[in-house]
């Protein structure tokens, strides 16, 4: 089976969202770039109307995929074809961090996994390291006061206030 996915081909949704979609079986990943949302002459014809619509719909909260002709935003995609029982949580935080996006992978209360788009790379890898095995209360209770600089808010604050 094939894919087709929106997104930066280096962002880490996407990477992990192609990984588990390999893990699935769907190991035919073609890239699709934003920049191919752009309207132009021959658009409607080359799918590019479809995406646009899709991208504008998931609130261009990337990755999407298209799978069959269905199309999954990243918490969709990895409801579906990641491991079950695990329910993804994404969204997008304040303007004033550094980070795009935030996803957290919960089952039953316990975080599994925590994915930053944009941000610091290794503050964002510690989070996701520090959290995992953590409940859900624990989470918001250790990082619901965090700011960073004289912003008044936090990555971790962020993902705090998301949960």
């Amino acid at each position: 089976m094939a894919a087709e996915v929106l997104g930066n081909q280096n962002g880490r949704l996407e990477q992990r969202l192609v990984k588990q979609l390999k893990e699935a079986g769907l190991n035919e990943i073609t890239w699709i770039s934003p920049d191919t949302l752009e309207v132009h002459d021959d658009w409607r014809e080359d799918g590019s109307a479809i995406w646009r619509m899709q991208y504008e719909y998931f609130n261009q909260i990337l990755p999407i995929a298209c799978i069959h002709t269905y199309f999954y935003n990243f918490a969709q995609a990895m409801e579906k074809y990641g491991p079950k029982n695990v329910k993804w949580k994404v969204w997008t935080p304040s303007p004033t961090v550094c980070s795009k996006v935030i996803a957290v992978a919960i089952k039953d209360d316990i975080i599994q996994e925590v994915l930053f788009s944009g941000g610091c790379d290794g503050n964002s890898k510690c989070i996701d390291r520090l959290l995992y095995g953590t409940s859900v209360q624990m989470a918001k209770h250790l990082l619901g006061d965090i700011t960073c600089g004289d912003k008044g808010t936090s990555c971790g604050r962020e993902l705090a206030g998301g949960l």
